[in-house]
């Protein structure tokens, strides 16, 4: 067991000091490194495939999804108890990441700019897979994620790349749920990373807002 122990500030996250980045580069190769069991190998349908022409070459995200209020930060799906807006962490250690909203029942188009109006029968944010990713930088007019990371988006776990280009841009990779080459902008809902935040992570960073 580690007996380097960062300093922990309110709320129980750990401040990191620059003695402690290469032990966290370190868990994070673990992390992200394939593992020695097979993926199941699953059909576009199993896992709601959306190609890159499907979401116009853009990240999926709540943000360009017709079932977001953005107004009020509410979704369809959820209701009002659900607060669903893009958040930033890290400013005062002077590494600001943005997170970005997004779930499995995504489907491309603007979101409504009117009052929320909800579905009688509301899902679970757990079962629809509803979480955040980071995108590469603040500011962003989209992000969100694709299989590869390309214009702007988050690069999921299970997709990987030969040659000496980053993921983010090869036009094309391998799936490792699918098993097949798909389109860096093609994305499904078991897209996944180790950045990911659960739904009711991020309820907390948003417990201040309306």
């Amino acid at each position: 067991m580690s007996r380097d122990v960062p300093e922990v500030e309110k709320g129980g996250f750990p401040i990191y000091g620059q003695e402690n980045i290469a032990k966290v580069n370190a868990w994070r190769r673990t992390a992200s490194m394939p593992d020695l069991k097979d993926a199941p190998i699953l059909t576009r349908g199993q896992v709601l495939f959306s190609t890159a022409e499907s979401a116009h070459d853009e990240p999926r995200s709540c943000f360009n999804c017709p079932m977001y209020f953005e107004k009020e930060g509410r979704c369809k799906y959820f209701g009002r108890r659900i607060k669903i807006y893009k958040f930033t962490e890290g400013e005062k250690d002077g590494n600001p990441i943005e997170y970005w909203p997004v779930c499995g029942y995504w489907i491309y188009g603007s979101p409504s700019q009117q009052a929320a109006v909800y579905f009688k029968d509301l899902l679970s944010p757990e079962d629809a897979g509803l979480g955040w990713v980071n995108a590469p930088k603040p500011g962003l007019k989209y992000s969100g994620t694709c299989c590869g990371g390309g214009n702007d988006g988050d690069d999921c776990d299970f997709w990987s790349t030969e040659g000496k280009k980053e993921k983010w841009d090869a036009p094309t990779g391998n799936c490792r749920a699918l098993q097949e080459q798909t389109a860096n902008m093609d994305c499904c809902a078991i897209w996944t990373d180790d950045d990911w935040i659960p739904w009711q992570t991020a309820q907390q960073f948003l417990k201040d807002r309306a």
